[in-house]
This record gives structure tokens, C-alpha cells and sequence, in this order.
């Protein structure tokens, strides 16, 4: 059994846990669902060295769902680079992007993104895809779902936030290396769809 089978089924029942609690009146069920939490997120930081965070790797008091994060692919106009950004938590680089944000919808907080990590304004073009990002990206024990867009670069405007080193665009035959939290594999295939003008979904 893979590494990642064994993450998922833990998250599995932190998820049947999660949905147990919010739903049972039963004070046995209720322990043991307790309990399964505690076990779950042990196993994971002792076992996995995936910690959850915090008391409940689930936050929300509603149905468990994956996270929603964007990035943007943004091309030059020769459409030859790509700019991508340096992360301060390991020097490796990624699509600029995060998590969406309440109160916005995912080409606000796409483009959010790359005004703070970029220091840009942009426009976005088209999508480029959804992705589960947790399904290949093995450095995250975090379900997600990735939106991902294609943009275009409309004005350069400030220094990019402090989580970020710098930001440029760089050559696709010479990509420098990928942060940790990204999957290689997954970003490559990412930058060839939005080349091609293709739109793909997982």
C-alpha cells in the first residue's frame, strides 16, 4: 500500500469523524467519534509526519469538503515565459495563487493573488482547468481542489508580499525548480494545457 493510500484512508475517517460529531446525539457514538479524531490525527503526525492542524484538521461546522485554492498561468506575449514566484518557505517557485477567500468568487481571488504575490494587474483570459491537487501533490495532506486560469498581464505595480522572494518570468525549456508544496508532474502538465489552449478537468 502507497504512502498516499494510507494518508487518504486516515483522512477518510477524520472526514466520517467530522460528519459523525456534527450529526449524532448518541454519547457513546459521540466518543468514539472523539476518539477516532485523536487516533486519526496522531497516526498522521507520529506515523505520516502529516500533522492536521489544530484541534480538528476540519475547521468548518458544516459538511467536510476539500479546500479551494487558484493559480494563474501567465504567459508573455511571445507566450514563450511564464511568470512564476520564488517562495520564501523553501526558494523553489510556483503559479502565482492561493487559497480563495470568502466574500470573493475564484477570478477575484485568482486575480487578488497576483496583485499581492506578483505585483501585478491582470485580466484573466480563460480557464484553463480543476484540478485535485492533493491527488498528485504528495508534499500536502490537504484536500484540494486548484482552479486554475489563464491571464494576461496588464500593469506592473508594486513589490510582491513578504511570503514571496520575487517574481519573473522565465523561459519553459528552462523552468527553474518547483517549490515542495507544488507537484512537478501536475505544473508541467498545467503549463501544456494552458500552451495548447486546452481546458482539462479531474
Amino acid at each position: 500500500m502507497l504512502q498516499k493510500d494510507i494518508v487518504d484512508f486516515v483522512l477518510k475517517v477524520e472526514e466520517i469523524s467530522k460528519v459523525g460529531l456534527l450529526y449524532s446525539k448518541d454519547p457513546y457514538a459521540i466518543d468514539n467519534y472523539l476518539e477516532l479524531q485523536e487516533r486519526a490525527k496522531a497516526f498522521l503526525a507520529d506515523k505520516m509526519e502529516s500533522p492536521l492542524q489544530g484541534e480538528n484538521f476540519f475547521q468548518r461546522d458544516i459538511y467536510p469538503t476539500p479546500n479551494v485554492s487558484v493559480r494563474t498561468v501567465v504567459f508573455n506575449p511571445e507566450r514563450t515565459k511564464v511568470l512564476l514566484v520564488q517562495e520564501k518557505l523553501d526558494g523553489g517557485y510556483s503559479l502565482p495563487g492561493g487559497w480563495t477567500e470568502l466574500t470573493l468568487s475564484p477570478s477575484q481571488s485568482a486575480l487578488k493573488e497576483l496583485r499581492e504575490e506578483a505585483g501585478i494587474e491582470a485580466e484573466l483570459i480563460k480557464l484553463v482547468g480543476v484540478f485535485d491537487r492533493y491527488h498528485k501533490c504528495k508534499t500536502t495532506g490537504i484536500p484540494e481542489y486548484m482552479i486554475v486560469f489563464e491571464g494576461k498581464e496588464t500593469n506592473k505595480i508594486s513589490a510582491p508580499c513578504q511570503e514571496i522572494i520575487r517574481a519573473d518570468y522565465f523561459s519553459l525549456n528552462q523552468l527553474p525548480a518547483w517549490s515542495k508544496k507544488n507537484s512537478p508532474d501536475q505544473m508541467l502538465k498545467v503549463l501544456a494545457l494552458a500552451k495548447d489552449g486546452k481546458v482539462s478537468f479531474d
